[in-house]
Parts: C-alpha cells; sequence; structure tokens
C-alpha cells in the first residue's frame, strides 16, 4: 500500500466523523426549530378560537347553551358540532375553556391547558384569554 492511498484513507475516514457530528448537530436543530414552530402554531390555533368564542358570546344572551355553544365553538370550531367531533387542538377539551358574560363584556380564556410537543409541555394558564364588548340587540 503506498502512501497516497493511506492519506486517501485517512481523509474519508475524517469526513465521515465529521459528517456524524455535523449531522446530530443539524439533527437538534431542526427539532428545536420543530417544536418552537408546533407551539406558536397550536397557540395561534387556540387564540383564533378563544377569539371567535368571545365574538359569539358577546353576540348572544347569557345563559347555559351560550356557555356549552362557546364551549364547543373554542374546542372544536362550531357551536353545534357533530357527534365525534375533533378537537382543534389535540388534548383540548370544553373543562379547559372558560367564560365569564356580564352585561358589559363577555370574557373566553383557557385554563388548565398543556401544549404537548415531542419533547417539551408547555403550559398555559388563562391564556390566551380574550374579551369582547356586549353588544345590544336592537340598539341603533
Amino acid at each position: 500500500m503506498t502512501r497516497a492511498q493511506v492519506r486517501a484513507g485517512a481523509q474519508a475516514g475524517n469526513a465521515l466523523i465529521e459528517f456524524a457530528g455535523a449531522l446530530i448537530l443539524l439533527t437538534i436543530m431542526f427539532a428545536g426549530i420543530f417544536e418552537i414552530g408546533y407551539s406558536f402554531y397550536t397557540y395561534a390555533t387556540l387564540v383564533t378560537g378563544v377569539r371567535a368564542g368571545a365574538r359569539y358570546a358577546a353576540l348572544q344572551l347569557p345563559g347555559p347553551a351560550t356557555t356549552k355553544a362557546v364551549r364547543n365553538l373554542v374546542v372544536y370550531g362550531d357551536p353545534a358540532p357533530p357527534d365525534r367531533a375533533t378537537a382543534v387542538v389535540p388534548g383540548l377539551s370544553i373543562d379547559d375553556v372558560e367564560l365569564i358574560s356580564s352585561p358589559e363584556a363577555s370574557t373566553v380564556s383557557v385554563r388548565g391547558f398543556e401544549i404537548d410537543a415531542v419533547f417539551m409541555k408547555m403550559k398555559l394558564d388563562g391564556r390566551p384569554t380574550v374579551t369582547f364588548p356586549a353588544i345590544v340587540r336592537g340598539a341603533r
């Protein structure tokens, strides 16, 4: 075996070791980017649902039927979801949605929910919260 052949084999071994090190770092970086992106996506979906629920509650008269419809709207995206409907955010249930109605405003928030991403959990207690002023029907 000549010296050139030995050097070429050593360089190929070095390249493999460098590739393995870079692959580990890139995998960790992509996993972190996915984790953060999924958390932001889930939070934005919750904000949209809570906003729609607060808007819906501000247009309705307070009562148990309205509370149930608002909770369904936040969780399923529909005030009267069909049987076996799936939540817009995995793990979200109607027990996690809180509605506070008064003659002046309606406030909807998510309580005790955790975004369960692949490697971490982010606890949302009272976030997101949206308040809409009550709309008086028939007033012009």
